[in-house]
């Protein structure tokens, strides 16, 4: 029995996708690419129905080994994203650019190098910084102690719900994260790589930090394609195998190729892989937003809360939205505050 992400995927949705006749191998790739992100879409859907599992237990019914790892996993992704920023500045900025500019093939090396220098510094500052932000504001969207929420009453908070894990009246979308022992507003995952909960009101850093993490990636992979190009081989040539790992591993191990290059090489797969999980979660997120859910609600299959685009677009990024992928203004409100909800009956997908 397909999932509901598959029927999601192969549902008159995605009908502009279809192959028409006549159009041969592209309209085989085309298919063949979206199977590939429906077994992705599948597996991603299967792995947050296991956090999930481990997330709604009590702490005190957990395995030690499970506490342990998800404390390992918080501890290891922020130490990762730190790591990868700082990384990748670096060789961006320190390695690849002075040796692009700074050969005979340039002209006006200077010119050029202070600009591109300068913009992968705009886009490091603003990757770090909503990084920081997500982090930071992950605390306003914690609504689990007794001083945080009203008293409950029937007649104003008809759709309120008791959490039996903090014993408290919580409000719609709010769900509670076992990781942080606290309640989250509009909760939609914790994520191990802020080491905190993504929520109502730290949702639009968490994007743009994937957005910034793309545009970053993009201009390192560039900067570290033309350098390796000029002091190694040209990756469109036809010595392009020379870039695949265990090739430009072996050849470092027999003493053809400095240990030096094979790092370079390393550092690309690794900026690769990187770059695709912020494509990922980046769409994921505009995903949920075009449709007014949470991950929590798209796992099981419900639409509780759906306006427009745009007015879903506001109440996370605020007023003006599209500003905030060039100029991020994080003193700029979002609407709605995470604790009244517009609903109509719930859907089911």
């Amino acid at each position: 029995m397909k999932t509901k992400v598959h029927q999601y995927l192969h549902s008159e949705s995605f009908s502009g996708f279809s192959s028409p006749k006549g159009k041969g191998n592209a309209s085989e790739n085309i298919i063949a690419m979206l199977n590939l992100f429906v077994k992705f879409f599948e597996f991603t859907q299967s792995l947050m129905l296991t956090l999930d599992t481990y997330q709604d237990r009590p702490p005190n019914h957990r395995p030690v080994y499970t506490k342990n790892l998800l404390v390992l996993l918080n501890y290891g992704g922020m130490i990762y994203v730190l790591a990868f920023i700082t990384l990748l500045h670096w060789v961006a900025s320190s390695v690849c650019l002075p040796g692009i500019y700074h050969n005979e093939l340039q002209e006006d090396p200077d010119f050029s190098f202070f600009y591109q220098r300068l913009f992968f510094w705009y886009l490091t500052i603003n990757a770090l910084g909503q990084w920081v932000l997500t982090v930071l504001n992950s605390v306003k969207s914690v609504y689990s102690t007794a001083s945080d929420l009203p008293m409950f009453n029937d007649s104003t908070h008809q759709d309120w719900t008791k959490c039996t894990k903090c014993d408290q009246n919580v409000p719609p979308r709010a769900r509670h994260c076992s990781i942080c022992e606290r309640c989250i507003l509009k909760r939609d995952h914790h994520c191990f790589f802020t080491g905190c909960c993504i929520g109502f009101h730290n949702q639009r850093h968490f994007i743009l930090w994937a957005f910034y993490g793309i545009v970053g990636t993009a201009f390192g992979l560039y900067y570290l394609e033309q350098y390796l190009s000029i002091h190694y081989v040209s990756f469109l040539g036809t010595e392009f195998f020379k870039y695949f790992l265990p090739y430009a591993l072996v050849i470092t191990i027999v003493g053809k190729s400095s240990f030096y290059t094979f790092l370079a090489i390393f550092w690309f797969y690794i900026t690769i892989s990187t770059g695709l999980f912020c494509v990922y979660i980046f769409f994921w997120q505009i995903n949920l937003i075009l449709n007014g859910q949470t991950s929590y609600e798209f796992v099981k299959g419900q639409k509780i809360y759906q306006t427009n685009f745009w007015e879903q677009m506001r109440s996370v990024f605020g007023p003006n939205w599209a500003i905030q992928f060039l100029f991020p203004c994080p003193w700029v409100k979002q609407e709605g505050d995470g604790v009244s909800w517009n609903f109509h009956n719930t859907k089911f997908l």
